[in-house]
């Protein structure tokens, strides 16, 4: 007995395996782009201060501070613009902004500076010997220039109550090299995984997935609760497949075979109607018969009963051309007709409802209404032909 998965099937769990992978995929994203947006935080998340900007900025900034202090001469602002600046930096800016002022020649805005430097060496509580280090930095700096070595003079006299610091000897420290700033807050704690995110995507992922299967189950139910029930009045079971069908002058792809399958999607065979023979070079087609075919897979045959018109039925060529073929009959086609015809497990009922023709000679169709159904026929095995046997059918 075969195991194998009807196509039907196959193509569905196909369908849902790759429906799955894109939800998968794109939960499976979100995660990933939570812990590492957790773990790499952008570094203006929060807003940076001004201590988290590069040297050249953090520069920029203090100058402004200081300019814009000359301008306002409103001190508090200045001292709380200054605060997240360490003592040597603050002397570093304030000075080098003095001797710009005095080597311009504007003395007036220089002391402004210098008042502006002891009101905040006053509030923060500098500390003397960073002062003083500052300071001979500076006038390391300055010494050949005499204007600003002056004014650094006059900068630190104002600042530590008259003591000029000796610049060092030692190569320590180049001319305008900032120390080391803090790092940044938002990255002051990398590589700590934040387990409960982690957790709660895991959890929305189980979630889906449990929503994903309960609908699909759902969706199957409905489908196999929304199928049409057979009306059968006649004795035995129902007919696996019923189809009615009409065919008109002008339909020359007319064919109406289909699949015969089980509820659970396994195929067994095919049947229907299609044109079989038509006048040569007429358009539309002048079909003179069809052919109502039977397919059984479980012993591979084909049965064919050619519904002939009145002309082609009494045709001696025609016919012959039918009988040639042992597993073929012919039919006329005539209201009300019925016939039948079997394979080993299945079995065709067909009638012909209406025909009408289109001519007097009654040559071609012009009309032809017919129903097909396709039984399972009793104690029939299945088996054969790999065939897995439905539920529905087992006796």
């Amino acid at each position: 007995m075969s195991t194998r998965p009807s196509f039907q099937s196959a193509q569905r769990f196909l369908i849902i395996g790759i429906l799955a992978g894109i939800i998968f995929g794109i939960i499976l994203g979100f995660i990933i782009s939570y812990v590492y947006i957790t773990q790499n935080p952008p570094v203006y998340q929060g807003g940076a201060f001004p201590d988290e900007l590069t040297e050249a900025y953090q520069n920029h900034y203090k100058a402004m501070v200081v300019d814009s202090f000359i301008v306002n001469q409103e001190p508090e602002v200045a001292i709380e613009r200054m605060k997240r600046f360490d003592t040597r930096a603050q002397v570093l800016i304030l000075g080098e902004r003095s001797a710009a002022y005095v080597a311009a020649g504007r003395g007036v805005e220089a002391q402004l500076i210098n008042n502006l430097a002891v009101n905040l060496k006053n509030s923060q509580t500098w500390d003397e010997e960073t002062i003083k280090a500052a300071i001979a930095e500076l006038t390391e700096r300055y010494q050949a220039d005499p204007a600003r070595a002056q004014a650094i003079s006059t900068f630190s006299a104002q600042l530590l109550n008259g003591q000029v610091p000796i610049p060092a000897q030692t190569g320590e420290a180049e001319p305008g090299t900032a120390q080391p700033q803090a790092p940044v807050e938002p990255a002051a704690a990398p590589g700590g995984i934040p387990w409960l995110g982690v957790l709660l995507c895991c959890l929305a992922l189980l979630v889906a997935a449990v929503l994903g299967l309960l609908i699909f189950n759902r969706m199957q139910g409905s489908r196999k609760s929304a199928k049409p029930q057979i009306v059968w009045e006649g004795e035995g079971r129902p007919p696996l497949k019923q189809w009615r069908g009409t065919y008109t002058l002008g339909q020359d792809n007319y064919d109406e075979f289909f699949t015969i399958e089980t509820e659970d999607g396994d195929f067994m065979g095919e049947s229907g109607i299609g044109i079989m023979d038509s006048v040569p070079g007429t358009s539309p087609k002048q079909v003179l018969s069809f052919d109502v075919g039977l397919f059984d897979k479980t012993d591979i045959t084909t049965l064919s009963r050619v519904v002939m018109s009145d002309y082609a039925f009494n045709d001696d060529t025609l016919r012959a051309k039918v009988e040639a073929n042992p597993q073929a009959e012919a039919v006329l086609a005539e209201p009300g007709t019925k016939f039948s015809f079997d394979t080993t497990a299945l079995r065709v009922d067909a009638e012909i409802e209406e025909v009408e023709y289109g001519d007097a000679e009654k040559k071609y169709f012009s009309k032809l209404t017919s129903n097909l159904k396709v039984f399972l026929k009793e104690g029939a095995d299945i088996r054969r032909g790999e065939m897995d046997i439905p539920d529905e059918f087992k006796g």
